[in-house]
């Protein structure tokens, strides 16, 4: 091999070692706090935890989708916060979006004893990554972050919930695996409602279309 060639075998080997440590980096999640939200005008705030990812990350639902990485739950009386998730997670946004951009009042997340969220946490397809093609499962706690737990199964999707607090229930709409290829796809459409007492925390009957 020649003298040049070496070198210019040197310089490609440590160019591709420099752009690996730079991509490695660039790809790793970053995150940012989005704006407090009153729970308790009390106590206590919720502040939304959310993924600031770049182009080059190969975690695309974090990319592509509105999601929270975490919730803190702030206490600005005792001054004590703590996360509702010991370990990140994919938190589907609190507000519909489209509803805010249309001038409608948003769905709330949070009652005056709970607070609700749907979660991506449960790679249902066994493809080893949490995609759009998993499940929403609906979790509560109280408004101050403690107690939480799944009320949802994972073998089913929370496609929505609408909450009626004055009459003591909320709505929520709920996807199943039509063809048990285990993918929620917006093609299968086989969805159902049901009502879930707000003081029990329990689920009524299903209203399904047949």
């Amino acid at each position: 091999m020649s003298h040049f060639n070496k070198h210019a075998l040197l310089f490609s080997i440590v160019t591709l070692f420099l752009f690996n440590q730079i991509f490695a980096q660039s790809s790793c999640l970053k995150f940012e706090f989005e704006n407090p939200i009153i729970v308790d005008s009390a106590s206590t705030i919720v502040i939304p935890i959310s993924y600031n990812s770049n182009y080059f990350s190969n975690n695309k639902i974090a990319n592509w989708e509105d999601l929270y990485a975490n919730l803190i739950f702030y206490n600005f009386v005792t001054d004590s916060s703590k996360r509702l998730f010991d370990h990140n997670t994919y938190i589907l946004i609190i507000y519909n979006r489209y509803e805010t951009f249309y001038n409608k009042k948003p769905n709330k997340n949070f009652t005056k004893q709970h607070f609700f969220c749907r979660v991506k946490n449960v790679d249902y397809n066994d493809n080893g990554k949490i995609d759009e093609y998993d499940p929403a499962v609906l979790y509560v706690c109280d408004i101050y972050g403690n107690n939480l737990r799944a009320l949802s199964s994972p073998s089913e999707n929370v496609e929505s919930f609408e909450i009626f607090e004055k009459l003591n229930f909320a709505m929520i709409k709920i996807q199943r695996d039509a063809n048990d290829d285990r993918n929620f796809r917006n093609s299968e459409n086989d969805y159902y409602y049901v009502k879930l007492d707000l003081k029990t925390l329990t689920f009524g009957k299903k209203i399904e279309i047949k």
